[in-house]
């Protein structure tokens, strides 16, 4: 009998420095209930990277966020082929903003899980890269939503666009564009979305930076403001004192 669903998912969502302990136990376990190949099944499960592994949290912590994203990479993908062959990006315009907004939930988790798990804000980018970049493909949504990915996931590239059907020239014009020019075309929206892209991954980055500066100010006021009241305090009773 193979290892039950619910105990791998138990697996993934351990602390990442008790993953191998775990996954070796329940090969064992497996291999004790007479299961020789369920066991070796078990072996098998990879260890999960820091990033996906902090993936991996946000899907069983934050699964309503998930949703969000995984419904904005979706809309997002579509917009992309609809900005290609009507060459209009309203649309898409409306799913980054979405897909932004979910972002920022997820990056705020993700910090605080990093921080929970001892770890620095490094590898935050690559959290969040691989989180825009599942969202864009059917098979990436489906790991997200799994909370069972090991690696970093990578954006699609012009293969998952290369078989669209570039729309037909208008009644009068040439019948269709050249091969060539459709795949320049491609090109030329990949390059302009992924410069969209870094720069909100820029701007993504300067308003955490921007809310933890905040935060730091707002405990160095609190701070200061516990000062002035006991020096408000010493400076009463010292007052008291020549009175009498």
């Amino acid at each position: 009998m193979s290892a039950p669903e619910e105990e791998i998912d138990r697996l993934y969502g351990l602390p990442l420095d008790e993953f191998t302990r775990g996954r070796d136990e329940l090969a064992r376990r497996v291999r004790q209930d007479g299961d020789a190949d369920g066991a070796a099944a078990v072996k098998q499960l990879r260890k999960p990277t820091l990033p996906a592994w902090v993936v991996n949290q946000l899907a069983r912590q934050r699964e309503l966020d998930m949703q969000r994203l995984l419904k904005a990479g979706e809309q997002l993908a579509g917009a992309q082929v609809a900005a290609i062959r009507a060459h209009t990006g309203d649309a898409l315009l409306d799913a980054r903003r979405d897909q932004r907004h979910a972002l920022e939930a997820l990056a705020a988790r993700a910090r605080e899980i990093l921080v929970e798990a001892g770890r620095g804000p490094a590898v935050l980018d690559r959290v969040l890269s691989t989180l825009r970049a599942g969202s864009l493909t059917e098979e990436g949504r489906a790991l997200l939503k799994s909370g069972r990915l090991t690696e970093e996931l990578e954006p699609p590239g012009f293969e998952a666009l290369a078989g669209l059907d570039m729309p037909a020239a208008p009644a009068g014009r040439a019948k269709a564009a050249p091969a060539s020019e459709a795949r320049r075309r491609v090109r030329d929206l990949r390059r302009e979305l992924s410069a969209l892209e870094a720069r909100a991954a820029a701007a993504e980055r300067r308003a955490e930076q921007l809310r933890e500066e905040l935060r730091d100010a707002e405990a160095e006021a609190g701070r200061l403001e516990e000062e002035r009241r006991r020096a408000e305090e010493e400076l009463a009773a010292a007052e008291r004192d020549l009175k009498r």
